[in-house]
Formats: C-alpha cells, sequence, structure tokens
C-alpha cells in the first residue's frame, strides 16, 4: 500500500482514495461500538500489519474509478481532478464543477461561486 501511495496512480491524491478504502473496509467496527477518536486511532494502528492489501487496494480503485465516473463534483473536490499528472485524465471527461459554499466569505473566495447547486 505504501508504494501504491506514491505512484498517483490515476491522480495525485490517491492515497486519499486508499484511505477512505481502509475505513470502508475495516471501519465497521468504529461504527458497531461507538468509538472515540483516540480509539478510532488505536484501531486503525493496530491493524496496520494485519489488512489485507489487495482488498484495500481494489477498493480504492473500485472508489477512484465511481469518482471519475461523477458528472458533477462539488468544488471542494475540484482539485483531486485536476491537479493530476499529464495523461492521467485525458481519458475521461472532465466533470462539471459546482459550489457549495455557505457564507458570504467562503463565496467571495471560490472560484466557482456563480455555479450553485
Amino acid at each position: 500500500m505504501w508504494e501504491a501511495c506514491w505512484s498517483h496512480y490515476q491522480t495525485d491524491y490517491f492515497h486519499l482514495f486508499i484511505c477512505i478504502s481502509i475505513m470502508a473496509v475495516y471501519g465497521d467496527d468504529i461504527v458497531q461500538q461507538n468509538l472515540g477518536t483516540d480509539d478510532m486511532l488505536l484501531h486503525f494502528n493496530s491493524l496496520a500489519m494485519h489488512m489485507s492489501g489487495s482488498i484495500v487496494l481494489k477498493k480504492a480503485r473500485s472508489l477512484l474509478y465511481k469518482f471519475r465516473l461523477l458528472q458533477r463534483i462539488p468544488c471542494c473536490l475540484h482539485d483531486i481532478s485536476v491537479l493530476a499528472g499529464p495523461g492521467n485524465w485525458d481519458s475521461h471527461h472532465v466533470p462539471q464543477i459546482y459550489c457549495i459554499c455557505t457564507t458570504d466569505q467562503e463565496k467571495e473566495r471560490c472560484p466557482f461561486s456563480g455555479l450553485c447547486m
């Protein structure tokens, strides 16, 4: 998984998809036990050498694939698709971006503030 984090598989942010896949695959215990923040960290640290790398990576690739199929994404996720290296997103259309900013201050800074939901 370490190598996959730094491989920038189809995006510079593949490590985020790996993190989400770990939570998706191994997170049920946290919900069932209603663990606090410190206990969550302890839980995931204890799994470090016991996770199935192939399952986590398959899930991460699946999540990335589903993300790339989205027609529209919120402005807060814009950089995930734009900052990928050259050629990584060339074979896929660029999703439409819409603003989800709620405060006036956020809307002033957001380049997509005119593109509301």
